[in-house]
């Protein structure tokens, strides 16, 4: 037996009352800094899926209504719209509102530009 368990057995018998051990809070720590990784991971690829979106809008001229006529950009949009929906769900389980309060990246956190400071 360890020295360990035989102390424990030792203050047993003895009728002496334990004291609580500190919580171990690696794996809490684990969890929170996975969680941030997956909503970094998600938010970039959102990001890219929104710019190639834009393009595709901009550059491209697809349609946004899905009863539009059917080309390579409307059918790529359609991904596009599906990936960021899915995109959504992963953020929204990882409370991604909670993380991106504290994101210094995130675009929320930028000030609007008023017209009279351009």
């Amino acid at each position: 037996m360890g020295h360990l368990r035989l102390s424990c057995l030792y203050a047993q018998v003895q009728g002496w009352v334990a004291e609580p051990a500190a919580r171990d809070t690696r794996r809490m720590v684990d969890d929170n800094a996975r969680e941030l990784a997956i909503y970094h991971g998600l938010k970039a690829v959102d990001e890219v899926a929104a710019a190639l979106q834009a393009h595709l809008l901009e550059e491209h001229k697809a349609d946004l209504e899905r009863a539009a006529v059917q080309s390579t950009f409307t059918n790529s949009l359609k991904l596009l719209r599906q990936a960021r929906e899915r995109l959504g769900e992963g953020l929204r389980a990882v409370e991604a509102d909670n993380i991106a309060a504290s994101d210094d990246i995130s675009l929320r956190n930028e000030q609007p530009i008023r017209a009279t400071e351009v």
